[in-house]
């Protein structure tokens, strides 16, 4: 069974990038899901605009379209990005996923490419990975939701911890 992830980060205590990992045979449903979301004239999902209520209509589809979350914590700024998306790659592989989506972040971009090349060639894998924009991929929604319940703490990490693993990178 091919898997998919798609990858989002937050950044509001701790580093964290979250995963959420999708059948590719479910791919195109769990775009229109997520699309179903949208709200007139909204161009896109930013969890941390949305308010309460909408917030756990959002995280709960995020929960359903997903196999499965997977989040990598650094609690060190130093070269997080890259002791996550180090972390992620054979962790991902280990779980089936073929095909990496990124939300592009062109501060990002070129750091990104650099450690995943370098990931996926020592974990002996053939991974695709690219960047996409959140307005054009809107299953990068899903981490984007998961990622913030985790760092916001509380009752929405609660709401998320069932379904998500998480692995520390640093």
């Amino acid at each position: 069974m091919a898997l998919h992830a798609y990858v989002d980060e937050s950044k509001r205590r701790d580093y964290i990038v979250a995963a959420a990992v999708i059948t590719a045979a479910e791919v195109a449903a769990a775009r229109r899901a997520m699309r179903g979301l949208l709200l007139p004239k909204q161009p896109r999902i930013h969890f941390k605009d949305e308010k309460g209520p909408r917030k756990e209509q959002i995280v709960t589809v995020a929960l359903d379209i997903s196999v499965e979350a997977r989040i990598y914590v650094c609690r060190t700024r130093h070269s997080a990005r890259e002791n996550c998306l180090t972390a992620m790659v054979p962790d991902l592989v280990a779980v089936g996923v073929d095909r990496l989506v990124l939300e592009r972040d062109t501060s990002t971009e070129r750091l990104d490419k650099r450690v995943l090349f370098e990931a996926t060639r020592k974990a002996g894998t053939e991974m695709t990975y690219q960047h996409d924009m959140p307005r054009q991929e809107p299953l990068l929604w899903a981490p984007d939701a998961i990622a913030w319940c985790w760092a916001a703490g509380g009752a929405w990490r609660q709401r998320v911890a069932d379904h998500v693993t998480v692995i520390e990178a640093g």
